[in-house]
């Protein structure tokens, strides 16, 4: 009996030992990104906090001046105009983009692959449309410049003034537009991968099924094809509003938040004061602010989108 009841102990104990390495496992795999996030977020975000309660400046000094610095954000006279420029960005970019990736992989993913067979015309068109997202940003920017830029630099103007026509100044009439228009073009650039690998899911024997029933490819793709993209629009309006509101290489590389401040949004604005004039207190506090408002908006979205509703398990079919 003795025998007998330690080898049950030791059964038990080995299966102890199994049941925690099977359930420490997958804390052991997130244990580096664990690591990593807290090293090169957490701790950052905890020294901004306390830099935003400082006046450090390029002397690297930091001395504890309390509110001044947030009080100063809100005594700023354009923080309004900054605040108001940065909620069209952001608008303009998500509303275009996303609507402008699901354009473009309906045409080529859908209409191209699926309803006319023609697979290597729309994989030509969506690899020409991936330009955009894999030039680098510097590259991007000065393909833009060069194109719009005055007239003994610019493209454009240079064949207005060939043609004896009075050339446009791009970047003092329409500087925001052109960087709305390059900024969205390079951002539904980047999703067309995933919003065609979700419109392929779709499945073909549903899909015939409709064409027997006499559905159109009109509505088969609205019925049937982008239901499927519920998931990929939600993920991309999500990272598109964090994007752009932390955005500022690329308005730094093309208007450089001109002219006259049209085209400075906080982002550029939390730039220039911690990186070019070298306030990294008052940087920090105007950082605490984005993080918080991007917090915000991303739990904004996640309820308006309810992923939580998207992403529970489905049910066994039957």
């Amino acid at each position: 009996m003795k025998h007998s009841s330690k080898g049950i102990d030791k059964s038990v104990m080995s299966d102890r030992r199994a049941l925690l390495r099977k359930q420490a496992f997958p804390y052991a795999m997130m244990a580096p990104f664990l690591i990593l996030t807290f090293i090169f977020v957490v701790i950052p975000i905890g020294m901004m906090i306390y830099y935003s309660f400082t006046d450090m400046d390029f002397m690297m000094k930091p001395k504890f001046v309390g509110l001044a610095n947030y009080k100063r954000i809100f005594a700023y006279p354009a923080i309004g105009k900054i605040l108001q420029q940065t909620l069209i960005y952001v608008g303009v970019n998500v509303v275009f983009s996303v609507l402008g990736s699901i354009f473009i992989v309906i045409i080529t993913t859908y209409y191209l692959d699926i309803v006319y067979q023609r697979k290597n015309l729309g994989l030509l068109f969506r690899i020409i449309w991936l330009i955009p997202d894999l030039t680098p940003t510097i590259v991007f920017m000065f393909i833009w410049r060069f194109v719009f830029g005055p007239s003994e630099y610019g493209l454009i103007n240079k064949f207005l003034i060939f043609l004896h026509l009075e050339p446009i100044d791009f970047f003092t009439r329409n500087s925001m537009a052109l960087l709305l228009l390059s900024t969205c073009l390079r951002s539904a650039s980047g999703s067309i991968i995933l919003f065609s690998s979700a419109v392929s899911q779709a499945p073909e024997h549903v899909i015939q099924a409709a064409k027997v029933d006499g559905a159109s490819p009109l509505k088969i793709c609205f019925k049937i094809v982008l239901p499927y993209l519920k998931w990929p629009i939600t993920q991309k309006t999500l990272w598109t509003i964090l994007g752009s509101f932390c955005a500022y290489e690329s308005i730094k590389l093309l208007t450089e938040g001109g002219p006259m401040g049209s085209t400075t949004t906080y982002a550029y604005y939390i730039y220039e004061n911690a990186f070019k004039y070298q306030n990294y207190g008052y940087g920090s506090a105007l950082s605490v602010f984005l993080v918080a408002m991007s917090i915000t908006l991303g739990l904004i979205m996640l309820r308006v989108f309810q992923v939580d509703k998207q992403m529970r398990k489905p049910r066994m079919d039957i």
